[in-house]
């Protein structure tokens, strides 16, 4: 008697393990409201292509605030430097003299209110001036006066023109920015609840064939 060995069983004897069939999966990029206006899909509903435009005219209103910030930046600029370079030839410091420090009021910069007396523009003037904390009658101080000898404030810097003008440009930014995406927030949520709506009546139609009742199978 012969006995079989393994090489020569059948190859029916044992199941041959098949491979497994490779799995592939497919990720499509992400896709933008504005997408939704191309093609004729039937799926696209009108409020989608609402949608759709809306989220197209918020991304257009919001690239064109960049250049008109810029314009208004710019005309800002010119203004306020113009503005503080005649400050600045209008304006001088002269000497005054303290005549009376009773009741001074103390500000946050540690400087008082006193009376004092100077001489510009060919006259002799007297009035409120800002003078040091420790100021006493008879102590001179430096004042910034115009060109009629009135007191004035220091004139400011011809650099802060440009801190104005980025200011309001980006102020305009992110104003125009914020304001078109709390519309299209609102809009997109209105159009949320008329979707639902729309989706709800839709479900209604098909359970109660739009008379509310039931359909029952027999």
């Amino acid at each position: 008697m012969t006995i079989p060995r393994p090489d020569d069983r059948g190859a029916t004897d044992y199941p041959t393990e098949q491979p497994a069939a490779d799995t592939t999966f497919t990720m499509g990029l992400p896709r933008c409201p504005i997408m939704s206006l191309a093609g004729r899909n039937p799926l696209v509903r009108t409020s989608d292509r609402v949608e759709a435009v809306i989220w197209a005219l918020t991304i257009v209103v919001s690239l064109l605030a960049v250049p008109i910030a810029a314009a208004i930046g710019t005309a800002v600029y010119d203004t306020s430097r113009h503005a503080y370079a005649e400050q600045a030839l209008t304006r001088h410091i002269v000497t005054a003299t303290v005549t009376d420090d009773h009741a001074p009021k103390i500000s946050r910069t540690n400087t008082i209110t006193v009376q004092a007396r100077w001489r510009a523009a060919g006259t002799e003037h007297t009035g409120a001036v800002q003078a040091p904390s420790t100021t006493q009658a008879g102590d001179h101080v430096q004042i910034w006066v115009d060109n009629d000898g009135s007191p004035a404030e220091e004139p400011a810097s011809t650099a802060r023109a440009a801190t104005e003008a980025a200011t309001a440009a980006v102020a305009l930014v992110i104003g125009v920015v914020g304001l078109t995406a709390i519309l299209f927030s609102a809009t997109r949520i209105m159009l949320d609840r008329i979707r639902a709506t729309g989706w709800q009546r839709d479900i209604d139609n098909l359970v109660g064939n739009g008379d509310g009742h039931t359909t029952r199978n027999p």
